[in-house]
C-alpha cells in the first residue's frame, strides 16, 4: 500500500520474533504439548503469510495440522524444514535492496 516504514516495521518484527517462536515451538515439542505446538505453528504461519513467505507458511500450516491431530512425530520431523524455510526467507529479505536498511 506504499507505506515503506510500515513494511520495514513488519519485517523487523518478523525477523526478531520468528526465531523466538521457532525456539518455543521446539521446547513445546520436547514437552509433548500438542495444543501449544499447534498454536505456535499457527502463529508462525500467520507471520509468514504477512511477509509473503509462502514456503514457510506452508510448512507451518502442515505442522499446525499435525499438532491438531496430536501427531507430534510429524511436527518433529518438520522442524528442520521449518528452520530452513525461515533461514531462506530471512536471507531473501536481508538481500533485498529495498529492505537492506532494516537488518
Amino acid at each position: 500500500m506504499g507505506n515503506e516504514k510500515l513494511a520495514e516495521e513488519v519485517l523487523r518484527i518478523f525477523l526478531d520474533e520468528t526465531p523466538l517462536q521457532i525456539q518455543t515451538l521446539k521446547e513445546l515439542l520436547d514437552r509433548g504439548d500438542a495444543v501449544e505446538c499447534g498454536r505456535f505453528a499457527h502463529s508462525i504461519k500467520g507471520a509468514a503469510s504477512n511477509v509473503g513467505g509462502e514456503r514457510l507458511r506452508e510448512v507451518a500450516f502442515k505442522m499446525e495440522q499435525s499438532a491438531d491431530r496430536g501427531d507430534l512425530k510429524a511436527v518433529e520431523d518438520a522442524m528442520d524444514t521449518l528452520q530452513a524455510s525461515f533461514n531462506e526467507l530471512r536471507n531473501a529479505i536481508e538481500n533485498d535492496r529495498a529492505f537492506s536498511g532494516i537488518v
